[in-house]
């Protein structure tokens, strides 16, 4: 009984193994492009065709490049179907032919007019998937970048690798290609298409869908009524993007029976390492973006490349990049105007949270034709964030001549009036810029609407030159 128990067990995984082979053997290709390795068997051996080939599957169907080492080729005969050479006069004979499958055995003819008169030799082609080795690819390119430095992109024919400073390297593979074995240690593999994409950063869902990448994104960590980017909040609202908890506690469940194939975090997600961990343990690839980390506001808009190249849209990103760089150009030329420019809001325990100088704010000021008033920040921790608070009494010194308050209305709700703000701190009205009525905040759409800095340094623009003129994200105060 023992023995018979054994045998059954025996055939079953024999059973199986054979099934294994069978599947393997019967596997179809997804559409995309692949590399064959090719032997050839026939002729004088004086002729050859290029290894690897270079395999295309679309809807289904396979084709086969062929590049001869000779220029006397002017017709292949395959399945009984003649095909003539692509190639321009001067280049290797050149064929694109249909295959069955991978792997293959085929059996062509080839006619030479290296001969005194055309002659046709027969050839047996046998064609394999070539396995894709990372230590044998070379750099082709990489990402032209003007500002950003918290992220490169290096071009290795279709594939991207990405570098993220202080996250990790991350190997991006197009629909359709291998994953390459070697990629160095610790890289991590982002096959495409990323369309189960959990988005908790949300600074960049406005970049995703300016450049046409929205479709991506299937989970988040903000509620419809959260968003302030309509795009965002009508995907929610169509039930195209669900909710799946926010960055601290996701909803580990949807975020699997979704097959989320990509998170996308800010680094608020390194005080919750357990988090990431836990979603990495799933399979699932966690990056953590750092485009706030960005010093020059245009190096935080040019993270936009890199969504580009995250989800196949690098030529819409370059694209969106120029139209909104462009909107600089006349501004840039203006001279310096020298008015100060204070940038504010009261946190809850009254105290005045303040951006800390050479952040991408006072760049933008700065780009403007202003100057950020805020040069020192008393007991300043040096830390990685952009903010800082200080008492009123500091703060007084060092804004009370300013020609401009903006009131970062983002964080606890837009002030319309300057009594409201006054109400605040009865300090600010000795404040140059509240007596002259130079007073405004910002929209709550802000800090959402990451692709808007350009439109934003056109608002102070308008403001520090006194021009007339609608304004996106300022709004003076009554």
């Amino acid at each position: 009984m023992k023995k018979r128990g054994w045998l059954a067990i025996l055939f079953g995984l024999i059973i199986l193994a054979l099934a294994g082979c069978q599947t393997k053997k019967e596997e179809k290709l997804a559409d995309g492009k692949y590399k064959a390795t090719l032997t050839m068997e026939g002729g004088t051996g004086k002729a050859s065709i290029a290894s690897p080939v270079d395999v295309t599957v679309k809807d289904g169907k396979l084709t086969a490049t062929l590049v001869w080492s000779s220029t006397h080729y002017d017709y292949m005969i395959v399945n009984d179907k003649k095909y003539v050479n692509e190639a321009k006069s001067g280049e290797n004979s050149t064929f694109t032919v249909p295959i069955e499958g991978l792997p293959c055995e085929m059996k062509v003819v080839a006619d030479t007019t290296a001969m005194s008169v055309p002659h046709e030799i027969e050839y047996t082609l046998k064609l394999e998937l070539a396995e894709a080795d990372f230590s044998q690819m070379e750099k082709t390119g990489e990402l032209e970048l003007a500002y950003a430095d918290q992220f490169s992109v290096d071009y290795y024919d279709n594939y991207r690798m990405v570098h993220i400073e202080n996250s990790g390297d991350f190997f991006v593979v197009p629909k359709g290609e291998q994953v390459p074995k070697n990629l160095p240690k610790n890289t991590v593999v982002l096959q495409q298409p990323l369309d189960k994409t959990y988005l908790v950063s949300t600074s960049v869902m406005d970049p995703i869908q300016k450049i046409g990448a929205l479709a991506n994104i299937r989970l988040t960590g903000t509620k419809a009524q959260d968003w302030y980017i309509p795009e965002a909040k009508a995907a929610m609202e169509a039930g195209k993007i669900l909710f799946a908890g926010k960055y601290s506690q996701p909803d580990y469940e949807r975020i699997l029976e979704e097959g989320c194939n990509l998170v996308l975090e800010n680094t608020m997600i390194l005080h919750n390492p357990q988090t990431k961990e836990k979603l990495e343990k799933l399979g699932i690839p966690v990056l953590v973006e750092r485009s706030s980390y960005e010093a020059h506001p245009l190096g935080r808009l040019e993270w936009m490349k890199f969504f580009g190249v995250l989800y196949g849209k690098e030529k819409e990103a370059a694209r969106l990049y120029q139209q909104e760089v462009k909107k600089l150009e006349p501004i840039l030329t203006k001279e310096k105007t020298g008015k100060k420019v204070a940038f504010f809001y009261f946190s809850a325990d009254k105290s005045v949270n303040v951006r800390k100088p050479g952040d991408y704010i006072s760049r933008m000021i700065e780009l403007a034709g202003g100057t950020y008033c805020i040069t020192d920040i008393p007991d300043m921790e040096d830390n990685a964030l952009s903010t800082a608070s200080m008492q009123m009494e500091d703060f007084y010194v060092m804004a009370k001549d300013a020609d401009v308050l903006i009131y970062n209305s983002t964080i606890v709700g837009e002030v319309t009036s300057c009594a409201e703000l006054i109400k605040q701190n009865e300090l600010l009205k000795e404040f140059k810029a509240v007596k002259q009525g130079q007073v405004y905040c910002t929209g709550q759409n802000f800090f959402q609407q990451t692709t808007g800095t350009c439109s934003f340094i056109e608002d102070l623009d308008k403001v520090l030159h006194e021009e007339k003129g609608s304004m996106v994200y300022l709004k003076k105060m009554r």
